[in-house]
């Protein structure tokens, strides 16, 4: 076979796959707060619960692993209040790969009202995390992915990794539901 017919084989499968996802409905699906690394919460998310998809938080001054941790600590907050339906990472990193999207460094209130439509998501959590004066600092906001306005913003800091992922716990909980 050819190189070009290869690639042209994988690009079909890619966007037959990423077809699939969306014509069930999902695009991307749900996690179960125990899949998140998190203990589930006291009561699960109900089925009629908003689905949110946490884009990775664009970093400043830190590096991809660190942005790729703290956006995780921030999905399994949200997942372990059980107010929320959160989108699996995998399956929104392929679902974006297909569309040639970039999920590092999505911000912009338009990027994620663009990256809800696709996930078929109606909340996209967006933001930034970097250092300041040493302190670990998290800015963080659920958009509306129909309207792409801002629903809930909040910022979460703190100089240990104990007191960042505390901070981002109080953050979350803050937001109440949607």
């Amino acid at each position: 076979m050819t190189a070009e017919r290869t690639g042209r084989g994988r690009q079909l499968v890619r966007n037959l796959a990423f077809a699939a996802l969306v014509a069930a409905g999902c695009g991307g699906k749900a996690v179960k707060p125990e899949a998140a690394g998190t203990a589930a919460p006291a009561v699960a998310p109900a089925a009629d619960a908003p689905v949110v998809a946490v884009a990775k938080l664009a970093g400043t001054g830190v590096s991809e692993a660190d942005a790729t941790m703290v956006t995780d600590m921030i999905r399994q907050a949200m997942a372990a209040t059980g107010r929320y339906r959160i989108v699996d990472r995998e399956h929104m990193d392929k679902a974006l790969q297909e569309q040639a999207l970039k999920l590092a460094g999505v911000s912009s209130d338009a990027d994620a009202s663009t990256m809800g439509k696709l996930l078929n998501a109606r909340y996209i959590g967006v933001g930034s995390y970097g250092t300041l004066l040493g302190a670990n600092v998290v800015n963080f906001r659920i958009v509306d992915a129909e309207s792409g306005l801002a629903r809930r913003a909040g910022t979460a800091e703190g100089a240990t990794f104990a007191e960042l992922r505390k901070s981002i716990d109080t953050m979350v909980k803050g937001f109440g539901s949607l």
